[in-house]
């Protein structure tokens, strides 16, 4: 078994309004996809990862492996800046 360290969100609550981050591990033979996306936290915008697995359950991480991210770029942990336009895209710093 191959298994890592992740930081993923989940819910604090039933109505799943508020999340908070918790350290897990996950068998990277058992991880299908991890896929880049932005997060919305209700103070910032922050890089984040989307992890699917084998058994289907999808996963939101703040945190992956240095590992993982050798392989799929360091830009993706870089903090965000935020325009005051609502239309513009957020960049890296």
């Amino acid at each position: 078994m191959n298994f890592r360290k992740f930081v993923v969100l989940t819910p604090k609550d039933t109505l799943g309004r508020d999340m908070e981050e918790v350290e897990m591990l996950f068998n990277l033979d058992h991880i299908v996809s991890l896929k880049p996306i932005r997060i919305n936290r209700p103070d910032r915008l922050i890089n984040g990862f989307w992890i699917r697995t084998t058994n289907g359950k999808k996963y939101k991480a703040t945190k992956i492996p240095d590992d993982l991210i050798e392989l799929i770029g360091e830009k993706y942990t870089l903090p965000l800046t935020a325009s005051t336009d609502p239309d513009a895209q957020p960049s890296f710093q």
